[in-house]
């Protein structure tokens, strides 16, 4: 039974309105009102929705929205019509057929019919830990007995961190915002969907992979060379191994995880993470996180893909691994960073000008984060958030600097802090258009597969921005 202080204990509190350390900043705007529908829009969500809107395992993204949109100052009513717009994707969750508990947890992972039944416990499971996402990660993700120390009646082991990182990390991302919002309720529902999700990526993060890194991510020696990750991107591109026949990212995944998924472990094991430093030194923390942050960057922008988001130290080589394993499975397209970050920003000498661009446009940034706050697309806010993020945390960045000039991508060389207000504006050009009733379907991730789709993704114009 549930002690008088767990039950007490709130899974909807009110997030504040300053972001955690090193979170994207929130913009002015949320007021009582928006919280208070923003709470409300959490708990109905809560009470009634599958986290799988369909029997594919589409997700229910629409939580992600709303914060997204909350963070951005959006009005309550804004919030409350963006939940409305998705509730027709919906469906009601399960029924409870049996409950879950500690004895039978791993007899029903996998099997999204029980989504209601491990969202029941995992809500006491986070009463019980008070909220604290590091002990719920320690003990139902990364433990060994979470992993490969028990067995289901079967005879199958959980792997839940290999749940954790499934169908492109939707439950690390929904769990991360339990963690940025101090929403306990957002972790309780990222551990439930961990729990419903099939493990797919087995082949890329075996009982052995899961030993050495996410127990001990690979450490350099004492004076040996080091391996960025831009590095292994290069490697990766340059291996004929990963030209993989296929013409969705089904058939490509598949044949990555059948006869490939040795190969890429074996690039993903090349990064260099100094295991020393990591515990000593809070900055090369920040400093592994960086890498990625610019490495999923240039995956997505600079060959047009997808969002991935940052995340913690504990998971950075299964992270990476993911990271690569979608963009391989989308084509491995090629990364013209060259043709990307040209032309270069030029002077405005008559900026001052009413008649000017810059005048009327004078931060693109503005007009970007407007048309995410009213975009069907639940995508786009969450993208642009991490995006403005990263330009506040590496936009002072030069080129040519020797980190990413020594590295063997072609073209690192030229990336500077403006890659992030270039991937966003191209993003935002990208879904200018989009009605309402297209916003399943317009990411571009098809083209990959035809090489014609490729030069035209590369040669998107971005100059417009810039002149």
């Amino acid at each position: 039974m549930i002690s008088n202080g767990v039950e007490s204990f709130e899974l909807f509190p009110e997030p504040s309105l300053l972001a955690p350390p090193k979170a994207p900043p929130r913009l002015p705007g949320a007021n009582l009102k928006t919280t208070e529908a923003l709470l409300d829009i959490l708990k109905d969500n809560h009470e009634k929705w599958h986290i799988f809107y369909d029997d594919q395992g589409r997700h229910n993204h629409s939580m992600h929205h709303i914060l997204a949109l909350w963070t951005l100052g959006a009005h309550q009513d804004l919030l409350h019509g963006s939940y409305r717009v998705n509730i027709p994707l919906q469906r009601p969750k399960p029924e409870i057929t049996e409950a879950i508990t500690s004895s039978n947890f791993n007899d029903h992972l996998g099997d999204a019919t029980y989504y209601s039944a491990y969202l029941a416990f995992f809500d006491d499971v986070v009463r019980e830990h008070k909220g604290d996402p590091g002990s719920l990660m320690e003990q139902y993700i990364y433990s060994t007995k979470a992993n490969f120390g028990s067995t289901s009646q079967k005879g199958e082991h959980p792997q839940m961190a290999c749940r954790f990182l499934e169908f492109v990390i939707h439950p690390m991302i929904h769990f991360g915002y339990g963690v940025e919002f101090g929403l306990p309720v957002m972790l309780s529902e990222g551990l439930a969907q961990t729990a419903v999700h099939p493990v797919r990526f087995a082949p890329l993060i075996s009982e052995s992979l899961f030993t050495s890194v996410l127990s001990a991510p690979n450490e350099t020696q004492p004076g040996g060379p080091t391996v960025h990750a831009f590095t292994v991107v290069a490697r990766i591109l340059a291996d004929p191994r990963f030209k993989i026949p296929g013409t969705t990212f089904i058939e490509v995944i598949t044949q990555l995880f059948i006869k490939h998924s040795a190969a890429l472990t074996e690039h993903v094991n090349q990064w260099t993470v100094d295991v020393k430093k990591l515990a000593t030194d809070p900055k090369e923390i920040d400093r592994k996180i960086e890498e990625l942050q610019w490495t999923n960057t240039i995956l997505y922008a600079v060959s047009g893909y997808t969002h991935l988001k940052e995340d913690k130290l504990s998971c950075f080589g299964t992270y990476f691994t993911v990271s690569l394993t979608c963009w391989i499975a989308n084509g491995r397209p090629t990364l013209d960073i060259s043709a990307f970050m040209s032309p270069r920003p030029a002077p405005h000498p008559g900026a001052l000008s009413s008649s000017s661009t810059i005048a009327t446009n004078s931060n693109p940034w503005l007009y970007i984060v407007q048309q995410a706050s009213v975009h069907p697309d639940a995508h786009l806010p969450k993208i642009v958030r991490s995006l403005s993020h990263f330009a506040l945390l590496y936009g002072q960045r030069k080129a040519d600097e020797m980190d990413f000039a020594q590295t063997e991508l072609k073209g690192a060389e030229m990336l500077d802090g403006t890659l992030f207000v270039r991937a966003a504006a191209l993003t935002a050009r990208r879904l200018e258009n989009i009605e309402a009733d297209e916003h399943l379907v317009h990411w571009d991730r098809p083209g990959f597969f035809n090489s014609a789709s490729d030069d035209a993704t590369n040669k998107l114009s971005i100059g417009g921005m810039f002149e």
